[in-house]
């Protein structure tokens, strides 16, 4: 039962839960000004609520010294339970009931032999996960850094659980089936994701070595990836990359995950820009730089403005710039766009502005999924009760940021299709016309392309 909340700015989240009469403490990992949002009341408590169950849930804990004390807590309220032996300080647990879980579902959950198994090499590095048309079959994965990052290596004195699957083929139907137990979206897939990225291959190489005997380093790593997948974290965050239309971009919580049909955004920009001698946008909101990086990758004569209002986005974005290598052409700018200001920009003229904003109505946000609602930055959805207060700041300031005759291209939300032409007739200083909209792959309503027209001037006749 949750009693009360307080965040403390900077810091992190504590939740006081009254269980069994007493009156414990939890803090999440999670930084306080994730929660910081105008959201009601309503959708801040599930959040909240669900953020606590999630983070009970997941993966391995591995606590410090320091950290002992809230550990052994935990242990003696039967919350947690030890599965390794004290090594160099550091501990690891996982939840009791996620424990009873899992090999309750596994075919031995007798402990397996001690091996001593090397530093782990995966990030804890944001959606359903869902994929693009594409299949990303030929991506290849690398394991270069480490998903819990421990100065010394993780004694596994026994598994938390284990499994016969020993061959690749018998190991992702074994965890297709624990998912599929759990009602984790998209099981297969994120099974094929995390196998074929663990041996090096790629998806569509995976067929092949579906009889390869995994080791048990192998194995032990394929249990601590889909753990995490169990406890819904977003595939793309435990991959730590994902593909993006034509490039590859680093993931990091809490960095809002593209989404495919975001790949027709870039689509449309695309043709808009056709011919065009030197072109120049603006993309308003770039999260991890999917939308602009694709571009300037597919125009090599673009010039690029980027802005967010999240320091976390643009420090992504840069990094994911200079991987593709396109920094020369792009200029990141942290800000946030309202109604009432538009963050300075060195440049005032555009060719086009683009954005995927946040266009979530507020009364939706109950509904997201659990890897939205704990892993994400909610202030990329949250578009206020209508789903339109970015929008409309968006469209407002385009009046001095495009000439006439240039676009405005946007994601939005199905219903905006109809609510945008009824405010923008009453805002007729904006010049803006909403001229086509287009469906995404699903078939709703998702793109809109507004044009800034000629202020007409009436011209007096004289007999």
């Amino acid at each position: 039962m949750l009693a009360s909340v307080f965040v403390k700015p900077g810091t992190s989240v504590v939740t006081k839960v009254l269980h069994g009469g007493a009156v414990r403490y939890h803090r999440h990992a999670a930084s306080a000004d994730r929660f910081r949002m105008a959201l009601g009341l309503p959708v801040y408590l599930q959040r909240l609520c669900t953020t606590v169950t999630h983070t009970l849930a997941s993966l391995h804990y591995h606590c410090s010294i320091c950290k002992q004390n809230l550990a052994k807590n935990m242990v003696s309220w039967k919350i947690l339970i030890p599965v390794t032996q004290n090594h160099g300080g550091f501990h690891t647990y996982m939840p009791a009931s996620l424990y009873k879980r899992i090999t309750e579902q596994s075919c031995d959950p007798r402990p397996i032999p001690h091996k001593q198994i090397s530093k782990s090499s995966h990030t804890l590095p944001q959606n359903c996960t869902r994929y693009s048309a594409a299949g990303r079959t030929g991506m290849k994965h690398h394991l270069t850094c480490s998903l819990h990052q421990s100065a010394i290596h993780t004694d596994l004195s026994h598994r938390a659980y284990s499994t016969c699957a020993l061959t690749v083929k018998d190991t992702l139907i074994d965890w297709t089936g624990k998912l599929e137990a759990a009602q984790v979206p998209e099981a297969c897939l994120a099974v094929e994701y995390i196998i074929s990225y663990i041996l090096g291959v790629s998806r569509k190489e995976l067929e092949r070595h579906a009889s390869v005997v995994l080791s048990e380093a192998e194995l032990t790593e394929v249990d601590r990836l889909m753990t995490c997948r169990l406890a819904r974290m977003p595939l793309q965050y435990i991959l730590g990359e994902w593909d993006f239309h034509s490039v590859t971009l680093k993931m990091r919580p809490p960095v809002f995950i593209p989404r495919p049909e975001t790949e027709q955004l870039v689509e449309l920009a695309l043709e808009c820009l056709q011919g065009m001698k030197m072109p120049r946008i603006l993309e308003i909101g770039c999260g991890s730089g999917a939308i602009c990086i694709s571009l300037l990758n597919c125009i090599h004569n673009l010039q690029c403005v980027a802005l967010d209002h999240s320091k976390h986005a643009i420090e992504l974005t840069q990094l994911n710039a200079a991987n593709n290598k396109v920094s020369d052409r792009l200029l990141l700018v942290k800000g946030k766009v309202t109604r009432e200001k538009m963050p300075s920009l060195p440049q005032d003229n555009f060719s086009l502005i683009i954005s995927n904003p946040p266009y979530v109505l507020r009364k939706d946000l109950l509904n997201v999924q659990p890897e939205i609602m704990v892993y994400e930055d909610m202030r990329a959805l949250d578009g206020g009760k209508e789903g339109l207060d970015v929008i409309k700041a968006i469209l407002i300031h385009s009046r001095y940021l495009l000439p006439d005759g240039h676009s405005v291209i946007l994601e939005v939300d199905p219903c905006h299709c109809h609510l945008i032409p009824a405010w923008l007739e009453k805002q007729p200083n904006l010049q803006l016309k909403l001229t086509e909209v287009f469906k995404d792959f699903n078939g709703k309503d998702r793109f809109i392309k507004l044009l800034k027209c000629a202020k007409h001037v009436k011209k007096n006749i004289f007999v």
